[in-house]
């Protein structure tokens, strides 16, 4: 997980992004995939509670090919919600 602190609005937000893994039904292998889960939040994220996941208008987890992508589109989702 990769944490990154951004200015938005003169106020301080916290991205958390984390790539997305699949276990195996005995949880003894994990497939890491190309893509990526971004949590935002007000405080700074702790290894419990990363924030609030991102999502699109219909409710679903928005998925990021890359970090820099969950970070510029971040940005833009936040700055019309803040």
């Amino acid at each position: 997980m990769k944490v990154k602190e951004i200015q938005l609005k003169n106020r301080t937000v916290w991205l958390a992004i984390d790539q997305l893994r699949i276990y195996s039904a005995d949880f003894k292998f994990i497939e890491e995939k190309s893509e990526f889960l971004c949590y935002f939040n007000l405080t700074e994220p702790n290894q419990i509670i990363f924030g609030e996941l991102l999502r699109d208008k219909d409710g679903k987890p928005i998925l990021f090919r890359s970090i820099d992508e969950a970070i510029e589109k971040a940005k833009e989702l936040l700055n019309q919600r803040l």
